[in-house]
């Protein structure tokens, strides 16, 4: 204890008081929320890492988190915080969403409301028909296409100049009417496009075969169940949900996500949703961008000091991330406000160089600490 407040005091002279962290780092608090709380030493990490962490940050040698809570064996060991951020507020998770949505369509899959994935979602949407740029490719796009980001329609988030970029979709008043407006470029199943149109017209057809809001529907199947009270759902437009980005989270939350994830569909004993579809989720299709891609959830591969950890997460723009490292009873959430910039992959640096290490119990200093493969 003597040399992290030595740490910390001689961080804080050298940084003016500057990009130092709130919170209660480790042990965190018991909130009454439902994590139970454990120090470094008892679930087994070494704090060094964590106190260059904080070292690091407040220095400038690598960007600035909003929040980093960490948990290890469904106990939450690290809890700190940054740029005035503090445990109660909620912060918007962006694309992040789109793997609770995966978790609420599971649900619904597993409750008979969407029985068959394979389903065409046009056959579960009829009142938009008839839709634009009417084509027999469009009538083939299942809800398995739109979990894998596989619809074949000409959407991608990642081109500016794709007809179904998300940009135009935000500008009109009727974001499912959009997507489905949107004309075919391949057929369904066979190209992989970062799609946040085809998310929506999934929380769109969830909404219409079950007669409720998504709201409704994550606060009983999930958020009830996690003790989370706090949680916000934004507009598709005028009308409808945005499964594909922007529910707004606390990060010991949002930190629970993960935690459901790596006990494969259970919280505290209770089953949320079926090991089954926690599993097929995380199982990369291919790759997408740096990593690869399932239903709605990404995975990679970190070499630690010559270590492989297999590491499945959510991500979303700006630096929302939860991690889930099965083989380390690992779970970490990160949220930060690095909108549109390079620092929207920071999460990734820093559960590589330091939250990896500390649970696989390496010393530091080292060299290099981690690369990702």
């Amino acid at each position: 204890m003597f040399q992290r407040v030595a740490l910390l005091l001689l961080c804080l002279t050298a940084c003016g008081g500057k990009r130092l962290p709130t919170g209660p780092g480790s042990p965190p608090d018991r909130t009454g929320d439902g994590w139970e709380v454990a120090s470094f030493e008892d679930q087994g990490l070494q704090r060094s890492w964590f106190d260059w962490l904080e070292h690091d940050v407040a220095e400038g040698t690598v960007e600035e988190p909003d929040a980093v809570v960490v948990a290890r064996d469904g106990r939450l060991v690290y809890e700190r915080y940054w740029n005035g951020f503090k445990r109660e507020d909620a912060h918007d998770l962006r694309s992040a969403t789109k793997s609770l949505t995966s978790l609420l369509v599971g649900m619904a899959h597993e409750r008979g409301l969407l029985p068959d994935l394979d389903a065409p979602v046009l056959s579960l949407l009829p009142h938009l028909l008839p839709v634009r740029n009417a084509d027999p490719r469009k009538e083939r796009i299942t809800l398995r296409h739109l979990l894998q980001m596989r619809t074949g329609l000409a959407c991608d988030d990642w081109n500016p100049d794709s007809p179904g970029n998300e940009e135009r979709m935000a500008d009109t008043d009727d974001w499912v009417r959009f997507i489905v407006d949107v004309p075919m470029q391949d057929e369904p199943g066979t190209v992989t496009r970062y799609c946040t149109g085809g998310v929506v017209l999934l929380g769109a057809a969830l909404e219409h075969v079950s007669g409720r809001s998504v709201a409704d529907l994550s606060r009983e199947w999930l958020f009830a169940p996690l003790k989370v009270q706090d949680f916000a759902w934004q507009p598709a437009g005028k009308r409808g949900t945005d499964t594909g980005g922007h529910l707004r989270l606390r990060p010991r939350d949002f930190l629970k996500v993960g935690q459901v994830v790596l006990g494969g569909g259970e919280w505290q004993g209770e089953r949320l949703v079926s090991g089954e579809w926690v599993a097929e989720s995380g199982k990369a299709l291919g790759p997408l961008g740096d990593a690869g891609y399932g239903l709605l959830w990404w995975s990679t591969r970190f070499v630690i000091q010559g270590v492989p950890v297999e590491v499945s997460f959510a991500r979303g723009n700006g630096g929302q991330y939860v991690f889930i490292a099965p083989s380390l009873g690992l779970t970490a959430a990160f949220t930060a406000s690095h909108y549109n910039e390079a620092g929207s992959s920071l999460p990734l640096e820093l559960f590589g160089r330091y939250v990896l290490p500390a649970a696989l119990g390496l010393e530091r200093p080292g060299p290099e600490a981690a690369a990702r493969k």
